[in-house]
């Protein structure tokens, strides 16, 4: 499963390159009806990912995640993010509850493709670390014994991952931009515990999946 994944990622990253080269060869050859001159905005930005502020109402799921970057002239563009989870997920355990709670950060690096001055896409590369404390509770009933209830409690876990992906931002105005992103995220190292295994990673998503894929969408302040 994860070798399919990563095939698929590579597939659709090899055909987004493709149609940006196409689109740029068309420019500089004129074949293109705009010959408007295409700008990097360099400088540093602040975005917020709007779609995890829905989760906040919600009895089972909490997120925040922000970040900054640097947009440079070349096209490179550094990135950091920080964000926090809190994670109840109904099935994690039959008869019973689970809860993890933490933080983590991410840092990587886009490559930029503007298709004009209002609109770009971009691919890039991110290494990812949590740090986060889980609890449960579980029960076992019997009909010739009292039910046998237990849990536990563990802090200061630790995973790590990788992560690619592929994005599209548009400018609002001068300095509002909407945007999201596509990423694969890829296990690399995390606790592991037995027989009651941990459930979810907050940023990263549910611990049994060496591989995962998300969807963020975010808003950014350039200044």
């Amino acid at each position: 499963m994860k070798l399919q994944l990563q095939h698929i990622f590579s597939i659709l990253l090899f055909f987004l390159f493709c149609q940006i080269a196409v689109a740029q060869a068309d420019t500089s050859t004129g074949t293109g009806a705009d010959t408007t001159i295409i700008k990097i905005d360099a400088g540093p930005s602040i975005y917020l990912d709007y779609g995890k502020l829905l989760t906040i109402p919600t009895d089972f799921e909490t997120k925040f995640e922000a970040g900054i970057s640097f947009r440079l002239k070349n096209r490179l563009s550094p990135n950091v993010q920080v964000g926090m989870g809190k994670m109840e997920p109904g099935g994690a355990i039959n008869n019973g509850a689970y809860l993890t709670e933490g933080w983590y950060g991410r840092i990587g690096i886009n490559y930029l493709m503007p298709i004009d001055n209002k609109s770009m896409l971009y691919a890039g590369a991110k290494y990812a670390v949590s740090r986060f404390d889980e609890s449960g509770t579980y029960e076992i009933g019997s009909d010739l014994w009292d039910n046998y209830k237990n849990g536990f409690s563990r802090e200061g876990l630790q995973a790590d991952w990788f992560e690619v992906i592929i994005g599209s931002e548009t400018k609002l105005d001068s300095h509002w931009s909407l945007g999201g992103y596509f990423s694969l995220r890829i296990l690399n190292k995390r606790d592991e515990f037995s027989p009651i295994d941990t459930y979810a990673i907050p940023g990263y998503g549910r611990a049994f999946d060496n591989t995962t894929p998300a969807v963020n969408v975010y808003i950014r302040f350039s200044l």
